[in-house]
Parts: structure tokens; C-alpha cells; sequence
């Protein structure tokens, strides 16, 4: 069974991103094949006034900055070659794999 990645929806993580996805905590540490986010590291983000980042907004600032490099792949190899163009999520894909997390690219 693959699960969803909660930054770019993509469906190809080998366990949840977190034990507790209710409460997102405890990250699995497995880094995203597609969007390169590694749960439980990339969203443990203190900010200057030291306070804790929440991992949602960790997420949104992630995803939009990804998508800002037109959603590149991290790793070609082992993300399905027919999704991707010039090591990029291919538009249609990206649209569907964001609509797995409740995401419209229109947004």
C-alpha cells in the first residue's frame, strides 16, 4: 500500500507521513520521491522570534515554493517516467496528484 505525500499528494510514500496524522505528529522521515519534503525534519521549522512554525504552514510554504521551480522531481528514476516532462511533473498529474490532498493549482 503507498500513501499520499500531505505537501504534493503524490502516492507513492511506503508508510504515512506521520504517526499521528490527526495531530501531524511523529514524521516517518521518508523524503517524498517527487517533492523531496522529509517528514519529520523539513517541517520542524523555528522562525527568528522562536517560535515553532505548525507543520501545515510548513507545508504550504514548501509546496508553494516547489511549485514556484514548476514541480520538479527529486528523484526521475523512481517517480513513473509517463507523469514527468524535463524532470518536471507533468501540468495534468501535478493537478491530480494535488486534487489527493484537497489542492487546486487555480488557488
Amino acid at each position: 500500500m503507498k500513501y499520499s505525500c500531505p505537501v504534493c499528494g503524490y502516492k507513492g510514500l511506503d508508510e504515512p507521513a506521520y504517526y499521528d496524522f490527526k495531530k501531524l505528529a511523529g514524521g516517518s522521515f521518508e523524503i517524498c520521491e517527487c517533492c523531496r519534503f522529509q517528514f519529520g525534519l523539513d517541517d520542524d521549522i523555528e522562525l527568528e522570534n522562536g517560535e515553532i512554525l505548525t507543520v501545515r504552514d510548513a507545508h504550504n510554504i514548501y509546496r508553494n515554493i516547489w511549485l514556484s521551480f514548476d514541480a520538479p522531481v527529486f528523484m526521475i528514476k523512481y517517480y513513473p517516467a509517463e507523469n514527468q516532462e524535463n524532470g518536471k511533473v507533468k501540468r495534468e498529474c501535478l493537478e491530480k496528484q494535488l486534487k489527493n490532498i484537497g489542492i487546486s493549482l487555480n488557488n
